[in-house]
């Protein structure tokens, strides 16, 4: 017999159908295992690898903010430090897609660094200090 929506149990046979809730009964609360699953643990991995690909495509955006002044001596060493934690996850997961932005951060933060030495002696050798009135 069909039944309609909304009915918890059948007019007929009087079976109870669906999922019942009543304000008098508790849920049933799953029980966690102590022990991770299979499928819990290469979900972590797979994120694990993809939050390293994301530093290693940071890493070299903020190698290439690193030439601007004043903000590039904080973007060339952020670049550099995600870029070597990028590197080292994934050397050790074993994967080579990312491998190559992680050490283009590195060196491109790198020579941003170089180049923030370089303006800071330019403009202590030049005497034009910036900002200064």
């Amino acid at each position: 017999m069909p039944i309609g929506a909304g009915v918890a149990n059948c007019s007929y046979c009087g079976a109870t159908v669906g999922t019942l809730f009543s304000a008098a009964s508790t849920p049933v609360v799953p029980v966690k295992s102590k022990r991770p699953s299979r499928s819990n643990s290469a979900a972590s991995q797979y994120d694990k690898i993809e939050n390293a690909k994301e530093r290693a495509n940071k890493a070299v955006i903020l190698g290439l903010t690193g030439f601007f002044p004043f903000i590039g001596l904080f973007m060339g060493v952020a670049a550099i430090v995600l870029g070597a934690l990028a590197s080292k996850t994934l050397k050790a997961e074993n994967v080579e897609d990312g491998r190559g932005s992680a050490i283009a951060g590195l060196i491109i933060g790198g020579l941003a660094l170089i180049a923030q030495g370089g303006y800071v002696v330019y403009v202590l050798k030049s005497g034009n200090i910036p900002f200064a009135g």
